[in-house]
C-alpha cells in the first residue's frame, strides 16, 4: 500500500508540474499544427479524387460501386489486405484513416520528445537524490511513467476529437453513431500504442544522465523497430497468399519475413482490427513490450549511483 502511495504522490506532483509549465501547451501547439496540416493535405487529396471520379462519371453522380472500388483498392494497398479490416474501415472517412495512421507514425517520435528528460532532467543535476532518500527508485519511475500516460492521453484525445468533427464536417454521411464509436476506438487504439513507447522513453532517460543523449538513444531505437518491421514486411510469408492488386503480389516469399515479429511496429495495425481476438493479441504484445522496457529503466536506475 505505502508504494502506490509513493507512486500516486509522484504521479501527482509531476503533472502539476508539468501542466504549470509551458512545455504542455507548447507540445499541444505543435501537434495541432500537425495534425491540421495533415488535415489540409488529406482534405485537399480528398476534393482531388473527387474531382477525378466526376470527370470519369461525364459528372453524374457516381455509384457506390464507383466510389468503393478506388477506395477498396486504396486499403488494399496501403493499409491491409484483411478482409474483415477492410469491411470495418469501410464506416470510417478515408481522410480521416490517412490522418490517423500519419498521425501514428510519428507518434513514437513525439513521445521521446515528450518525455526524453523524465529521469535524465533529474539524474544529471542529481536532484533525483532528493526523491531516492523519501521513496522507492521503482516508485520513481512508474510515477513518472504514469505522469507521462496522463499528459499523453490529454494530448490525444484533444487531437483525435479535433481530427474526428473536421471529418465530420467535410463528410455529411459519418454517421453519428460511427462518430462516437471510431472516436472512442482511434483514442483506445492510440493510448494502447504509446504504451510500448513511453516505457522506451523512461528505459533511455533512466540509463543516461543528458536529455540530450536520452533523445538521441531514443530516436536511434525507434529506428531500428521501425526498420527490423520494414525488412520483415519486405518478404511474404512461407505459403502466405496474396490479395490480387496488392503490393504483397511483387513480393518474394522467405522465411526473413518472421523477422517482422521482433519488432512492437507490427502489431501497431491489429490495434484497429474489429475482430476483439486480433486486438487484444496486439495490446498485449504492446503491453509486454512495455513491461520489458520498464523493467530494464527500474534495473538501470538501481544500478546507477545517485
Amino acid at each position: 500500500m505505502e508504494d502506490f502511495h509513493e507512486i500516486g504522490a509522484i504521479w501527482r506532483g509531476e503533472t502539476r508540474r508539468a501542466l504549470r509549465s509551458g512545455r504542455v501547451l507548447v507540445l499541444l501547439i505543435l501537434f495541432l499544427l500537425f495534425v491540421g496540416l495533415s488535415l489540409t493535405v488529406g482534405a485537399g487529396l480528398s476534393r482531388i479524387a473527387d474531382s477525378q471520379l466526376s470527370l470519369a462519371t461525364g459528372g453524374a453522380t457516381p455509384t457506390a460501386e464507383q466510389v468503393e472500388g478506388p477506395r477498396k483498392q486504396f486499403l488494399q494497398t496501403f493499409v491491409t489486405e484483411d478482409e474483415a479490416m477492410l469491411e470495418s474501415l469501410a464506416a470510417i472517412p478515408l481522410m480521416l484513416l490517412a490522418v490517423f495512421k500519419v498521425t501514428l507514425r510519428f507518434l513514437p517520435l513525439f513521445i521521446a520528445l515528450m518525455g526524453f528528460d523524465q529521469l535524465a532532467g533529474e539524474v544529471g543535476p542529481k536532484s533525483v537524490r532528493y526523491l531516492v532518500v523519501r521513496v522507492k527508485r521503482s516508485s520513481i519511475i512508474l510515477g513518472k511513467l504514469l505522469s507521462q500516460m496522463t499528459l499523453f492521453a490529454l494530448l490525444m484525445s484533444i487531437c483525435t476529437v479535433l481530427m474526428v468533427l473536421v471529418a465530420k464536417i467535410l463528410n455529411p454521411l459519418f454517421a453519428p453513431a460511427d462518430v462516437a464509436f471510431w472516436t472512442g476506438k482511434l483514442i483506445i487504439s492510440s493510448m494502447v500504442l504509446s504504451l510500448a513507447y513511453l516505457s522506451l522513453t523512461a528505459l533511455f532517460s533512466a540509463l543516461v544522465k543528458q536529455g540530450g543523449v536520452s533523445l538521441v538513444l531514443n530516436v536511434i531505437a525507434l529506428f531500428v523497430i521501425w526498420f527490423v518491421a520494414l525488412i520483415g514486411s519486405a518478404w511474404r510469408l512461407p505459403g502466405e497468399l496474396a490479395m490480387q492488386g496488392s503490393l504483397s503480389m511483387i513480393k518474394a516469399e522467405s522465411a526473413w519475413g518472421y523477422i517482422r515479429y521482433a519488432s512492437v511496429w507490427q502489431y501497431g495495425d491489429d490495434l484497429l482490427h474489429p475482430h476483439w481476438g486480433r486486438f487484444l493479441t496486439a495490446a498485449l504484445v504492446h503491453v509486454g513490450f512495455g513491461l520489458v522496457f520498464l523493467g530494464l529503466a527500474q534495473l538501470a536506475l538501481r544500478k546507477r549511483d545517485l
